[in-house]
């Protein structure tokens, strides 16, 4: 049995323990288990995340992940890098790994990943999804008093979000990355995606927040009019979809594209890798988690992501 089966059999054991010594079964849920010195997270005036640690199920509670983070951190067989430096670092005694954050919709998860990542020195990457409601919201077309015009369909940040993404950055010591759902914006709002991202990243490199990545989103749009947010760059691939042109109703739509370098972005899922796991995919049914590998079998000079959704995550 390799090391990483060897460390989850030690958690659970571990935990069965706590559980027995407290007079609690080891089967009862939903036990608070503060087990880091901060059992909040400040993130600005008003604004505080609950640190505490609600053991619901096995695998994806961040007691698991910490004892993950442990083992791979404390390991001589590894080098753990951002999505940044993933390309250009390599090594012929250790194993390259790279920990991929899609945040999707739960920025609060994320942070908690993030406070863990740093307290084992480990520096991850956070691709900050900005069509998520706490990044921002489309507002729909009204009557402009001042102007005597209706205008709209535009976006309105939330004030909030970047007291997030500089906790995520400047406290926790992570990358932060652009999770792409442009072509989204502009297949439901009719918005120049070009311009939205010239926008967006202006506001958030004006904000100190260094976006060198992208990645893009896997929106429930991509599956209904047959699209990936990749095609919005020229450098992405057909992959069979709709790469050009997007039928919605009546409407032919073509697909706003332009290149990554025109932007300074790195492309997260072309960086060329021999192995990526994901905890969207699923292995007989079951959501892929970190048992089902065993790293300590990879041989040096290898290069692996693992892409982690914080959402998943209690």
């Amino acid at each position: 049995m390799g090391k990483t089966r060897s460390y989850i059999l030690t958690m659970l054991s571990g935990l069965c323990l706590f559980f027995i010594v407290g007079s609690t079964a080891c089967t009862k849920e939903d036990e608070t288990l503060y087990t880091e010195v901060d059992n909040t997270i400040s993130i600005a005036d008003g604004i505080v995340i609950d640190n505490g640690v609600k053991v619901k199920r096995p695998i994806f509670n961040f007691v698991y992940y910490d004892d993950f983070l442990k083992y791979i951190a404390n390991s001589d067989h590894f080098l753990i890098v951002p999505l940044e430096d993933f390309k250009k670092t390599s090594s012929t005694d250790k194993v390259i790994i790279s920990l991929r954050f899609d945040v999707d919709e739960d920025i609060n998860a994320a942070v908690k990943l993030a406070y863990r990542n740093h307290k084992y020195g480990i520096k991850g990457t956070f691709f900050v999804l900005h069509s998520a409601n706490y990044y921002g919201q489309m507002v729909e077309t009204h009557f402009q008093r001042t102007s005597g015009k209706m205008i709209g369909p535009y976006f309105r940040r939330s004030d909030n979000v970047i007291f997030y993404l500089k906790k995520i950055q400047n406290a926790f010591g992570q990358e932060i990355g652009f999770h792409n759902d442009l072509i989204t914006l502009q297949l439901l709002y009719g918005i120049s995606s070009r311009q939205y991202l010239k926008d967006e990243l202006a506001y958030l490199r004006g904000n100190n927040i260094n976006i060198l990545g992208t990645t893009y989103h896997g929106s429930q749009y991509c599956y209904i009019y047959k699209y990936f947010n990749g095609y919005f760059w020229y450098e992405y691939p057909d992959n069979g979809w709709n790469y050009e042109y997007i039928t919605k109703g009546v409407k032919t739509i073509k697909i706003e594209k332009d290149y990554l370098e025109n932007y300074g972005l790195y492309e997260g899922g072309r960086l060329g890798h021999d192995y990526y796991f994901s905890d969207s995919n699923f292995k007989n049914g079951k959501r892929w988690n970190m048992s089902m590998v065993n790293l300590d079998t990879v041989k040096p000079g290898k290069k692996v992501i693992l892409l982690f959704h914080p959402a998943n995550w209690d």
